[in-house]
């Protein structure tokens, strides 16, 4: 696997005249109103603000070494990587994030987004519509996720490639594979095919990347069983923005999104550390409930804490639950007090005639 430059070194290859000129990247320096009002840029502001905040970025990573505990060299080394993989980027090299595996399902499916985030592609990775991402911090301070098993597509996916296709994908990752290579994993796991789209010998096949993707995670895995983690990962872990929206965002709705959670080995202590926030910070979906039904329940505890144990022989205003008073909804058995509901309606009609 080659060296990758280090991020001081890349930082200094950029301080180089020909990146700093305008236009020297893809990416634009400024909008088409600046330039009607102040004219063109004397440099590229993108490479010079890179350049600047990269500059931050490895005198906090100096700092959090300097340290000494693990944590924080952790996080120091994985500050320099992501600083690394940036520049990286801003010189139009973006396939080195496909040397890690995805932290959630271990396949090296990852993707280069141009807000700088790693993007999973595996399908089988993530609900429908939806992809899994994580800052370039967070990918390289996880470990690699442990692959739980090959999937297959029932029906012809909008991701299926050619074979050679799939290699050139799979050439810049940790474990790349051959067109024999290739060809035996499909054998192996008997992976579905359809007649390629690209030639008309009907004889060509074409896979499925995804597939193919989780596919290799597993066999890699038992090539280099140290490189997958053992410990099982949130359901949530790389989907903060589709957990993190009240009705619907990135394609999942909430009761998708707590379904996610009734199945995840974390939902109690997710929804313990979720309680112990203030009512500001209930926000999103954690522990399987929504920010409102959070509130709630934070409420309808504290309510029960102060008022201490209840008679069940009475209603929360002291009225008998028994005799005429008490009424049993045949529906759900649920106990109420017919004084309590008189007056509800009472006060209901008088605010409807107002």
């Amino acid at each position: 696997m080659p060296i990758s430059p280090s991020p001081e070194r890349l930082l200094d290859l950029l301080e180089a005249p020909h990146w700093k000129t305008p236009g020297s990247t893809s990416r634009k320096t400024e909008g088409p109103t600046a330039r009607r009002t102040e004219g063109a840029a004397a440099v590229n502001l993108t490479v010079v603000d890179h350049i600047a905040a990269g500059r931050r970025t490895l005198a906090e990573a100096d700092r959090l070494a300097a340290e000494g505990t693990p944590l924080a060299r952790r996080k120091a080394e994985a500050l320099r990587q992501a600083q690394a993989l940036k520049s990286l980027a801003l010189m139009g090299e973006r396939t080195d994030v496909r040397r890690h595996a995805c932290p959630y399902c271990g396949a090296y499916a990852l993707l280069l987004s141009k807000a700088g985030r790693a993007v999973c592609i595996n399908r089988h990775c993530a609900p429908a519509g939806v992809q899994r991402s994580w800052s370039l911090v967070e990918l390289l301070m996880a470990a690699p996720g442990r692959p739980s098993g090959v999937r297959r597509s029932e029906a012809r996916p909008r991701d299926d490639r050619d074979p050679a296709v799939i290699v050139r994908f799979l050439q810049h990752t940790a474990h790349p594979l051959t067109s024999d290579q290739l060809r035996r994993l499909v054998t192996m796991y008997e992976l579905p095919s359809w007649p390629s789209r690209t030639h008309r010998d009907p004889r060509t096949r074409s896979y499925s990347l995804s597939d193919v993707l989780t596919a290799h995670a597993v066999d890699a895995a038992k090539r280099t069983p140290s490189d997958c983690a053992q410990s099982p990962r949130p359901a949530c872990d790389g989907l903060a923005d589709a957990f993190f929206g009240e009705t619907k965002m990135g394609g999942v709705k909430v009761e998708e999104a707590k379904a996610l959670c009734q199945a995840c080995p974390f939902r109690e202590p997710c929804l313990e550390a979720a309680l112990a926030d203030s009512d500001v910070l209930q926000h999103g979906v954690r522990g399987g409930l929504t920010a409102r039904e959070r509130r709630d329940l934070k409420t309808r505890e504290l309510k029960a804490r102060e008022e201490g144990p209840r008679d069940p022989s009475k209603c929360t205003q002291g009225h008998d639950l028994a005799g005429d008073n008490l009424y049993i909804r045949p529906s759900s058995g649920q106990r109420s007090c017919r004084t309590c509901t008189r007056a509800a309606e009472k006060r209901y009609r008088q605010k409807s005639k107002r």
